[in-house]
């Protein structure tokens, strides 16, 4: 029996530690076991990747190591693989991209209930009440507006995050008799939801069987093969993925579907679920304990095929044989957080370590897929028309700088739009208004110093709601009245600018008060099944008008939408990131195939004040090809991906003095060292220069290419870990955010 073991610990350090097995528990622990072990002078998570029969090590040196209280499954040795793998290209701890394959669920999965708050006094009470801490108690006030908002009781997790507070002045509620604790039974019905969804066969056309014959081939020869699929809106891209799972199933492999967590809808489920009767969802729609029955499913092998979002991507999956991204030019599949991997390129990795086909399917393919393409890393296959009676729409753009000002300022609905709005809808026909941007007005300004009322917390002007009557910053959740004067200068009352999701609603009701009309964005969308509601009342015909951000904008197939409006084409298009104008051209023309998906012809109105930029031109075009061949030749000239690699170093801290010392000490140790075909750009101020009471600098370093990163990598490895005077080092390789 080994009595020593290489734990790997889940915290920012960089190699693997060696523990005495205690002999009680030498045959129990096995590779891939959770274990707790003492680091410093605390126990800390970890996972065993070794066990060994000897060490060099003195004995009174080792320290010894134990199981977890809860009895938690020891994780595959193809994830253990796939994990080193993964660290050594994100350059993270290896315990860290461990902890990221194991549901934390698993530590609860007895559980089915949870903990929750619930009023002790009427909402009329309550409401008064929290108006009387607005002033005295702000985050005592938000919480009672929170709870009345979601509903009582809610859950303890959700009222936190929606609020933005820690569990202090929730505590503080409780003990002066506001608020008491309750448990919350766990209902999931999205399974049941999804189950009674069906995914009926349909006819492929001529492209969609060349596609589903040439991935079958790679199948059948049981080796790893990357196929990028780009089909138009409404293509059938779905169904080519349902053909190949049965050639994967038929063969008894495995397979791993990956969907933005947006497109993660009972509907987009139940299409598996009703063609494969072994099917696992993982996805933070469902609950706790779901989520842990769902992934031991696949452990045990009852399971073969997971439907899920990022994460699903460390599904124990046995002999996998495919794995689908859909949507992979979606931001969504680069976590944020430590190991801070991109789902698409550790998908690629994960097949090829075991043999898999990866398919990777788009409308609107990433520059970097289309990139791999050309070097002969993917095969392209492509579905150039819509499957079925679907045509492709026809779009109108309005210039709004030609439109009259209404009420002092610039309309937000054009009167072309108002127009079109009003014929489709005495059709009886659906129409869907986009604009990714939340909220009332994006920001209040001060018309005598000119200044924004800005978040004290966050270097981020605060959004007005209408509906909450109340400032809400979208990065701290802090929340503020319609201050009287302007903060700043206090000479005069600050003025609304700028249109959100909220306003068009408005302007929607104000224009056909006659009509039904729904909203979908993070505000109106408060609890788990808030989202396939809409959806389910839209697709029923019971919503007229929808209007919502990029939640809206991809995966929504309802054959009445005849109309889509994109009431501000340009909104993001002038952030400080080289991806601006790619994420203006997909999200465009990801929402403008929403329309003309039945037997009537579709129509998009697309309102900019920047008609003449490329991303938009190209958009209202249908013209992939031509914004793909221009923005590639600019990247190109630039160094910038996929062209080189780029690696971003955020320091951030409470001191603003610390934290550029630290990232400008940090560059010039870099810039010392000069490495051959890499550029240190910076250190300078992050766009977003403050969040949450920190500071935030950043720098980048642009390499040539892969071999440059690769010399630079080792200088790269220990940078989280270190922490010094209050200042943290973030490290994204690759990052998709520049903000």
């Amino acid at each position: 029996m080994k009595a020593y073991a290489e734990v790997a610990p889940v915290l920012p350090v960089q190699g693997t530690f060696t523990y005495r097995v205690p002999e009680a528990l030498r045959g129990r622990i096995v590779v891939g076991a959770s274990v707790r072990v003492p680091f410093g002078g605390r126990r800390e998570q970890g996972f065993v990747v070794a066990l060994r029969d000897e060490c060099g090590l003195p004995p009174e040196k080792l320290r010894s190591l134990a199981l977890p209280r809860a009895e938690i499954p020891p994780l595959p040795s193809t994830i253990l693989e796939f994990t080193r793998r993964m660290a050594e290209e994100y350059a993270c701890a290896w315990g860290l991209a461990l902890a990221a394959a194991l549901p934390s669920s698993l530590k609860r999965r007895g559980l089915r209930t949870i903990p929750g708050l619930a009023l002790v006094r009427d909402e009329e009470e309550t409401r008064a009440l929290a108006m009387d801490l607005e002033d005295r108690a702000e985050k005592r006030a938000r919480v009672l507006r929170h709870v009345l908002e979601l509903g009582s009781p809610v859950p303890l997790r959700t009222l936190m995050r929606r609020s933005g507070v820690s569990r202090s002045p929730i505590e503080t509620l409780v003990k002066h008799g506001f608020l008491r604790w309750t448990r919350i039974e766990q209902e999931d019905e999205f399974l049941v939801r999804s189950r009674m969804e069906s995914a009926p066969r349909h006819e492929l056309n001529p492209a969609q069987r060349r596609a589903v014959e040439r991935i079958r081939e790679a199948v059948r020869a049981g080796s790893h093969r990357s196929f990028l699929l780009y089909g138009v809106t409404g293509s059938g891209k779905t169904e080519v993925y349902l053909r190949v799972l049965e050639e994967v199933r038929r063969r008894n492999r495995g397979a791993i579907i990956l969907v933005p967590e947006i497109s993660l809808t009972p509907q987009t489920c139940g299409r598996f679920l009703s063609r494969f009767p072994d099917v696992a969802v993982l996805h933070s729609s469902l609950t706790d304990a779901t989520r842990a029955s769902e992934w031991l499913r696949l452990l045990r092998g009852e399971a073969r095929i997971v439907v899920g979002a990022r994460s699903a991507l460390f599904a124990p999956v046995r002999d996998l044989g495919l794995i689908v991204v859909d949507e992979e030019h979606e931001g969504s599949f680069k976590q944020q957080q430590s190991p801070r991997y991109h789902a698409r390129d550790m998908a690629v990795l994960r097949g090829s370590l075991e043999g898999a086909v990866v398919v990777l399917g788009s409308a609107t393919p990433s520059l970097e897929s289309w990139h791999r393409v050309k070097e002969g890393c993917y095969v392209e296959l492509r579905l150039p028309e819509r499957a079925g009676a679907g045509t492709r729409p026809k779009v109108l753009v309005v210039d709004m700088r030609q439109e009259k000002p209404e009420r002092g300022g610039p309309p937000v609905l054009s009167r072309r739009l108002r127009i079109l709005l009003q014929e489709r809808l005495r059709a009886r026909e659906q129409a869907i208004l986009f604009l990714n941007r939340r909220g009332f007005a994006p920001a209040l300004f001060c018309n005598t110093c000119g200044d924004a009322v800005r978040c004290p917390d966050c270097d981020v002007a605060m959004t007005w709601h209408v509906s909450k009557g109340r400032l809400l910053c979208h990065y701290c959740r802090f929340e503020m009245r319609h201050p009287e004067l302007c903060p700043s200068c206090g000479v005069s009352r600050p003025g609304r600018v700028g249109a959100g999701t909220e306003q068009v609603e408005a302007e929607v009701r104000r224009f056909f008060p006659e009509i039904v009309v729904a909203r979908m964005d993070s505000d109106t969308m408060v609890s788990r099944d808030s989202y396939e509601n809409v959806l389910e009342a839209f697709r029923r015909g019971d919503i007229d008008v929808l209007v919502g951000t990029q939640m809206i904008a991809k995966g929504l197939d309802f054959p009445r939408v005849t109309l889509v409006g994109v009431v501000a084409a340009e909104t993001g298009l002038f952030q400080p990131d080289f991806r601006a104008g790619e994420r203006c051209f997909q999200l465009l023309s990801q929402v403008s195939g929403r329309a003309g998906r039945g037997d009537r012809e579709g129509l998009v109105v697309v309102q900019t004040s920047s008609p003449e930029a490329e991303p938009i031109r190209r958009a209202v075009a249908h013209d992939l090809e031509g914004f793909v061949s221009g923005e590639l030749e600019a990247r190109k000239a630039l160094g910038y991906p996929p062209f080189g690699r780029l690696v971003r170093i955020v320091a951030e801290g409470r001191e603003a003095r610390a934290v550029e010392a630290r990232i400008g000490k940090v560059a010039s140790e870099l810039q010392r060292l000069g490495v051959e075909g890499v550029e240190i750009c910076g250190p300078a101020p992050a766009p977003l220069a403050r969040l949450r009471g920190k500071w935030r600098f950043h720098l980048f370093c642009k390499c040539s290419g892969d071999s440059a990163l690769e010399a630079l990598r080792p200088s790269l490895l220990p940078l989280e870990s270190k922490r010094a005077g209050g200042v943290r080092l973030l490290l994204d390789l690759d990052p998709v955010s520049m903000l």
